[in-house]
């Protein structure tokens, strides 16, 4: 009888190990769907409010989309090397996700035309106020404010 046909674990053969690329494209590929349904949802707000045009939400679909498919990629491929278990898988999905996704958006962020200083007119200063002599009463002095005049000199 021959037994080559069946493969039995035994503490000789190792259970077979997948790639690490192989898993890590297929999550790639779903953090692409995911990213770009979040763009999309986020860009169509924007395109309906009129602050964007078209062509420039397809853009940011597809830049996001690429983007958070790479930083799953990535992730997966660093903590399935790491051979990380149970929380300090996720919380290193997390760290390596957000830091890939930060380093990308910071590589391909739309850049802004930069800002020319325009030199402001110059304004001609207003004169001083003097302060206003006190008005001549009409009135004749009473003997009260003649000494009260008496006692400032």
């Amino acid at each position: 009888m021959d037994n080559t046909r069946y493969i039995y674990p035994t503490a000789i053969n190792p259970p077979r190990q997948v790639p690490a690329t192989s898993s890590a494209l297929k999550m790639g590929g779903l953090g692409m769907i995911v990213g770009a349904a979040g763009s999309a949802a986020a860009n169509i707000r924007r395109l309906n409010n009129g602050d964007i045009e078209r062509g420039q939400a397809l853009k940011n679909v597809v830049r996001d989309s690429v983007g958070a498919g790479a930083a799953t990629a990535a992730a997966t491929a660093v903590v399935g090397a790491l051979r990380l278990g149970g929380l300090f898988n996720v919380a290193g999905l997390l760290t390596v996700a957000t830091a890939t996704k930060y380093l990308y958006d910071t590589a391909f962020e739309p850049q802004t035309a930069p800002m020319v200083a325009v030199p402001e007119p110059a304004v001609k200063k207003a004169p001083a106020f003097k302060k206003a002599a006190k008005p001549a009463s009409k009135a004749k002095p009473t003997e009260k404010t003649k000494t009260a005049e008496k006692k400032e000199d």
